[in-house]
């Protein structure tokens, strides 16, 4: 009779302790489905699906997006809530918009977790934004100014904290003849000037009575590694 009580006692212990490696271990399914990201103006948008792969459904999520500078600090942060249940094998989308600044984001890392207490991360990724996307960008970002002095035309390129080496600008001048010659009209000449990063360059025109109408920044050369 103690014999059979210990075999029993025994399966009991087994059987509890069992199912409570079963119910601590569980995994939610949660995945990321095609995240991507584009350029949106000064906003990086990442996108993508979060797919419950489990065997039950899953509510009150959020989706988090933390952008990294090239120097790899956190620059950017977002994100968007899926509040309601997602039924198993079903996929729902979030979008989160990224503000840019003038580091740019190199990285960004994605995380799925509970919205409410306790908070768990649930499934994360991270990845890499290829720099040419930003080269619309860098062209509205980089300022350029200048003058006209004594026949004299000076540019200057103000790239901030941009990893740009070298900035293209066109610069369109007006130029007045002397009232002296009747026959001759006014007009425009282009020059297109290759100014290295926060420096000036200065170009000599030959008269005098010239005035500067527009500059406009046509291209940019950036560090090889960012």
């Amino acid at each position: 009779m103690r014999k059979r009580s210990n075999v029993v006692i025994a399966l009991s212990v087994t059987l509890s302790l069992a199912g409570a490696g079963v119910a601590s271990g569980q995994s939610t399914g949660i995945a990321l489905v095609s995240v991507a990201h584009v350029l949106d103006g000064r906003t990086l948008v990442v996108s993508g699906w979060v797919e419950n792969r489990g065997p039950g459904p899953v509510g009150r999520l959020v989706v988090d997006a933390t952008g990294f500078a090239p120097s790899g600090e956190p620059n950017a942060f977002g994100s968007d809530g899926i509040p309601w249940q997602i039924a198993p094998g079903r996929l729902e989308h979030f979008a989160i918009r990224l503000p840019v600044d003038e580091r740019l984001i190199r990285e960004y890392a994605v995380q799925v977790a509970y919205s409410r207490p306790p908070i768990r991360p649930l499934t994360s990724l991270r990845r890499t934004v290829d720099f040419p996307i930003y080269r619309p960008l860098l062209l509205a970002l980089v300022r350029v100014d200048g003058e006209i002095r004594l026949g004299r035309l000076t540019v200057r390129a103000d790239v901030q904290r941009l990893p740009v080496t070298q900035v293209t600008v066109e610069a369109t001048v007006l130029i007045i003849p002397p009232s002296i010659n009747r026959f001759e009209t006014q007009r425009l000449e282009t020059f297109i000037l290759d100014v290295p990063a926060d420096r000036s360059v200065v170009i000599g025109l030959g008269i005098t009575h010239v005035t500067l109408q527009s500059l406009r920044v046509v291209g940019v050369q950036t560090r090889a590694v960012w």
